[in-house]
């Protein structure tokens, strides 16, 4: 009997389901069918949306990378021209670095058409880092050469002067600071310069008999941090991809 009652039930409903769709039950599941697929239609639209913001935001970012690396250009001829003693070869290093730089750039930007945007953008970011890193870095070398210049001015005992490049090499450094962001891999060595800096400064104006030695440390520790921008910034670019 139980099994009779249950084959009972299963034909009533199907013979339910029959009337239900012979009394307009398939325009209902047409209409849903038309719902869903407009919703579908809705979240491409807005997928596609996002996309192409992402796109374009890859877009600006590496062409702000260009105005950086332009502005970069233009100090670093800036600085081969005035020829300061001590920075030739750094000034060279720097030159060759923006060179492969702009290479690198200009490939990932185009790659970047045909990339999936998670690795586009992870690219792009990598170049971001190297460009501000050699930013921060050539401006550094103009602090290495306001510093070269006060340490010539102590020498003939012009500490006013000297005691003015080294602010202007204060403010230049400030700058680095700012140009490397959250970027704090270098912080121990600004924090060295500017240490080493306010040291300088005040030698130069009690016109103490060790200031040229506190100003050649200055020199000493901007030096160290060129070097660690140099060696370091490929490799952390590296691991930042990874």
């Amino acid at each position: 009997m139980e099994i009779a009652a249950l084959i009972i039930a299963v034909v009533s409903l199907a013979l339910a389901g029959v009337a239900y769709w012979r009394a307009g039950g398939q325009r209902d599941v047409e209409s849903a069918r038309r719902a869903i697929e407009g919703e579908l239609e809705v979240l491409r639209a807005k997928q596609s949306e996002v996309t192409e913001a992402l796109a374009e935001a890859i877009a600006v970012a590496y062409e702000e990378s260009r105005g950086t690396l332009r502005r970069t250009a233009r100090r670093l001829r800036e600085l081969k021209d005035e020829a300061v003693e001590g920075l030739e070869r750094q000034t060279e290093r720097a030159l060759q670095e923006l060179a492969m730089l702009e290479q690198r750039l200009e490939a990932g930007a185009s790659a970047a058409r045909n990339t999936a945007l998670a690795a586009a953008r992870n690219a792009e970011q990598v170049v971001a880092l190297r460009v501000h890193r050699l930013e921060a870095r050539v401006t550094m070398l103009f602090v290495k050469a306001k510093v070269v210049r006060a340490v010539a001015l102590a020498h003939k005992k012009e500490f006013g002067a000297a005691e003015r490049r080294l602010e202007e090499a204060a403010d230049l450094l400030r700058t680095v600071r700012q140009t490397l962001g959250s970027d704090h891999v270098h912080d121990a060595g600004l924090d060295a310069v500017k240490n080493a800096l306010a040291n300088a400064t005040a030698a130069v104006r009690a016109e103490a008999e060790d200031t040229r030695r506190q100003i050649e440390r200055v020199l000493a520790e901007a030096d160290s941090l060129v070097g660690s921008l140099e060696s370091g910034e490929p490799q952390a670019a590296e691991r930042k991809a990874a």
